[in-house]
């Protein structure tokens, strides 16, 4: 069982903060960093930018803050207890500033903690403990799909940050002109360093986004053909079907039938 002890979302702070534990604490402590702030590892003070996770463990050297006003940031405090080799299936590094992509999904968990945790439900200690499973599940995800180069490498916050809006919004009209214009990059490069970094195209990634959406929504919705490829990203209904048809090897409707087949 997970217990969380404490916990607080969108902590906001209008004067610089400087948080010291020598000896550290009693628990685990979860830390997601939304604002510029500074850390201090091995006796040496380093900078970390927004979207940067710490996760302490117990008893470590704690010292962390901000130079700034407006520091920001998501906390947990929480043990396990029974099985404390939960940790060891994880890739998570201990007290060591994680930079990820993007903490949305992470400070979302932490948002339903705090209101689990202030609220009054009699199954409270069992969703607290799966909330903070799937919280350090979905984090250990996270730390194990990017790959050394991808962490090191000085843009990849900046291009993962465009990747995150074009899958979620491909029906806008992307063109590598855009994009490149986006992270002040030229074209060339810019498509270059976005194979190199994601192991596809950009426009590559466009397609298979809008196709991912088209199949979607074949599948269960009554969407007219026409109205289906415009809400996808198409300019005109014949270029869908043809760039569906080249992927798909079957066309939207000849896709919708079967499946509707398949799961009569």
């Amino acid at each position: 069982m997970i217990q969380i002890f404490n916990c607080g979302y969108e902590s906001r702070h209008q004067t610089p903060l400087d948080i010291r534990r020598p000896n550290g604490g009693t628990d685990y402590m979860l830390l997601i960093i939304k604002t510029k702030a500074f850390f201090e590892q091995n006796g040496q003070i380093q900078d970390i930018v927004p979207n940067t996770v710490l996760l302490y463990k117990k008893y470590s050297y704690v010292h962390y803050g901000s130079k700034y006003s407006k520091y920001n940031d998501d906390w947990i405090h929480f043990d396990i207890t029974e099985e404390e080799k939960l940790f060891d299936s994880f890739v998570i590094p201990f007290d060591t500033p994680i930079v990820l992509p993007s903490c949305g999904l992470l400070s979302e968990y932490t948002r339903m903690i705090v209101q689990e945790k202030l609220g009054k439900n009699i199954w409270k200690e069992q969703i607290l403990d799966s909330l903070m499973r799937s919280l350090l599940y979905s984090l250990d995800s996270m730390v194990s799909s990017i790959t050394s180069f991808q962490a090191t490498h000085k843009y990849y916050q900046c291009m993962n940050k465009l990747r995150m809006e074009l899958l979620n919004t491909p029906h806008k009209q992307w063109t590598v002109t855009h994009m490149a214009e986006q992270v002040h990059m030229s074209p060339s490069y810019f498509q270059h360093l976005y194979k190199e970094l994601f192991g596809v195209s950009c426009m590559q990634e466009v397609i298979q986004a809008r196709l991912k959406n088209a199949r979607f929504y074949l599948r269960t919705t009554d969407m007219s053909i026409q109205s289906l490829a415009l809400f996808c990203g198409y300019e005109n209904e014949l270029h869908f079907m043809r760039q569906f048809k080249k992927y798909e090897h079957l066309t939207p409707t000849q896709y919708r039938e079967e499946f509707r087949v398949k799961n009569s």
